[in-house]
């Protein structure tokens, strides 16, 4: 009953913004940062085995999600063909690049190797419809979105981390954004960051 109930919520806080100044809530809202130009540079750079991060502004889970120096709150690997994999609430996702993309922040991370291996691994989860880790523990055979992402990954050195949450509490020990980020196995082919966004 807990974990249901758990899930339920967590998978709503996922979809809600936050206007702090008039105090507004919008649920699913489909307004970005990322425009269509954006999204053009990614499709260009992203190659089968990257890490694509993104965030998004005033979400919800943002304020509990600890994001760090990549300022990233998700991620998944891009398996080519326009599609990527990720975890959601709903599970082992295949996605259209075009729609991971509607958000706030890209990254794009590449591995320093074993794309090959990542690749059939991500196809797998898919396969197997392997679900959601809403509690967080490692090695329970269910994935949270980074925990999926560093998965495919096994032989490079990435790191659990700890970052601060509603700037003051320290989250626990878990893949995290900043686990790919900060490492050196991977090497930042795009950051919306570092584009004008109008």
């Amino acid at each position: 009953m807990f974990y249901t109930t758990k899930r339920f919520f967590l998978t709503i806080l996922g979809d809600i913004k936050i206007f702090r100044g008039a105090l507004f809530i919008v649920y699913h809202p489909t307004g970005y940062k990322i425009k269509g130009w954006h999204t053009r540079k990614i499709m260009n750079a992203v190659m089968p085995g990257d890490v694509v991060m993104r965030s998004y502004v005033n979400y919800l889970d943002g304020y509990l999600i600890p994001v760090g120096e990549s300022k990233c709150s998700h991620s998944g690997l891009y398996i080519g063909d326009g599609k990527i994999v990720h975890s959601i609430a709903e599970g082992s996702t295949l996605d259209d690049i075009i729609d991971f993309c509607r958000a706030d922040r890209i990254i794009i991370l590449r591995p320093s190797s074993g794309q090959e291996w990542a690749l059939e691994h991500a196809k797998k989860c898919i396969n197997d419809n392997i679900e959601y880790d809403f509690e967080f523990k490692p090695d329970s055979g269910k994935y949270y979105c980074h925990e999926f992402t560093a998965s495919c990954y096994p032989h490079l050195n990435i790191k659990s981390l700890s970052r601060r949450i509603l700037g003051f509490i320290n989250s626990p020990e878990a893949y995290l954004a900043d686990s790919f980020y900060t490492s050196n196995e991977f090497t930042k082919i795009y950051s919306s960051d570092d584009e004008q966004i109008t």
